[in-house]
């Protein structure tokens, strides 16, 4: 029984820190979208290469682009990440955001490629919490019952007195109890 518990509760530790890795990543993606929101500015530019990054069993894209700032300079950056949706042919027209602080610093203009991976991995974070939460539950109603102790009469006879004691009294001595606690002293007038 000891090895389970021990078993259940390295389980929630690390699902417990699953959830807080994904949760720190997703607040930090968050917060750096939220400040680059703050200082992009739209535009339409033209893709002048594509970087072709290909993994075990998938491509994805990052294209280069050129574009004219506020200030009318030619900039030229990559987009923010890679993505298999990137597949953008070489002199297409494409809307972007662009951070007037480093222009080159760009992000393709869709609801996705500015917040979508921090609320991803936000929403992500949840899981592990709940899975922990579930495996602690299941472990909780595993346990086996106590054996119940016999109740002896003394003890069912046996009531709760609210006031100056604590604990339980027997019925019998309940009149005893009451007869010394609803005591009234007498008053005496001089005359």
């Amino acid at each position: 029984m000891a090895k389970n518990k021990n078993g259940v509760r390295v389980f929630k530790i690390v699902f417990g820190i699953m959830g807080m890795i994904f949760f720190v990543a997703g607040a930090i993606l968050t917060f750096l979208a939220y400040d680059f929101m703050n200082n992009a500015l739209p535009v339409t530019g033209r893709v002048v290469s594509v970087e072709v990054v290909t993994g075990d069993d998938s491509t994805s894209y990052k294209p280069t682009i050129r574009f004219v700032d506020f200030e009318g300079r030619k900039q030229r950056g990559q987009t923010f990440m890679s993505s298999s949706s990137y597949n953008f042919d070489i002199g297409e027209e494409v809307a972007i955001l662009y951070d007037i602080r480093d222009p080159e610093s760009l992000r393709i203009n869709t609801w996705f490629a500015t917040w979508g991976f921090g609320l991803i991995f936000l929403g992500a974070s949840v899981i592990p919490f709940v899975i922990g939460g579930l495996i602690g539950r299941k472990a909780k109603g595993k346990r086996k019952p106590r054996r119940g102790r016999d109740v002896t009469p003394v003890e069912e006879k046996m009531i709760e007195v609210h006031g100056r004691t604590k604990g339980l009294i027997s019925r019998e001595s309940r009149s005893d109890h009451e007869r010394e606690t609803n005591y009234v002293p007498t008053v005496r007038r001089n005359r």
